[in-house]
C-alpha cells in the first residue's frame, strides 16, 4: 500500500496515480517523505523521550481524575520544580481544556434545565468528554501526544 506525497491517501501498489488529486507515485523519496508528514495537532515528536518517559503515569493519572487530577499536575509543575517538562505541561493544559468545556456544559445544563432537552444533551455531551478522557489515557499510555479530538476544533480555547 503506497501513501501518496501531495494528499496522504492510501493508494494500491500497482497505481501510478493518486486517485483523489492526481499526483504521479513513481518516487519513492516523496514516499518516505509522505510517512513523516503528522497532522498539526500531533505533537508527538516534540517531546524529548526521557520526559515522556518520567512523566507518563502523572499524565496518565491526571486525565483520569479530571480537575483534581489537573490541579495536582499544575502543583507538582509549580512547587516541585518540574516545570520543565513541557510534556506535562502540554498534557495539564489539555486537561484543563477538557475540564473547562466540562464545566460550561454542566453550566448551561443547569441554566437551562427547564427546558427539559438542555440537561439530556449536557448529559450526553458530558458522556463523549468522559469517552475523551480515556482516549486521552490511551493516548498517552501509547507514547502519543494529541490535542483532544473534538475540542481541538473549538476556536475560543486556542
Amino acid at each position: 500500500m503506497k501513501i501518496c506525497p501531495g494528499c496522504g491517501a492510501k493508494i494500491a501498489d500497482g497505481n501510478l496515480f493518486c486517485h483523489v488529486c492526481g499526483m504521479q507515485l513513481d518516487n519513492e523519496a516523496g514516499q518516505a517523505e509522505a510517512l513523516k508528514v503528522r497532522p498539526e495537532w500531533d505533537h508527538t515528536d516534540e517531546f524529548d523521550p526521557r520526559d515522556v518517559h518520567d512523566n507518563k503515569v502523572i499524565a496518565m493519572i491526571m486525565y483520569l481524575s479530571g480537575l483534581y487530577g489537573t490541579l495536582v499536575c499544575f502543583a507538582i509543575l509549580w512547587f516541585v520544580g518540574k516545570s520543565k517538562s513541557n510534556y506535562l505541561a502540554f498534557h495539564v493544559r489539555e486537561n484543563l481544556k477538557i475540564t473547562l468545556v466540562n464545566i460550561l456544559l454542566l453550566l448551561l445544563g443547569l441554566v437551562f434545565v427547564w427546558t427539559i432537552i438542555a440537561p439530556i444533551a449536557a448529559l450526553v455531551c458530558a458522556f463523549i468528554i468522559l469517552i475523551l478522557r480515556f482516549i486521552c489515557f490511551v493516548q498517552v499510555a501509547k507514547n502519543q501526544s494529541k490535542e483532544v479530538a473534538i475540542i481541538r476544533n473549538l476556536g475560543f480555547l486556542k
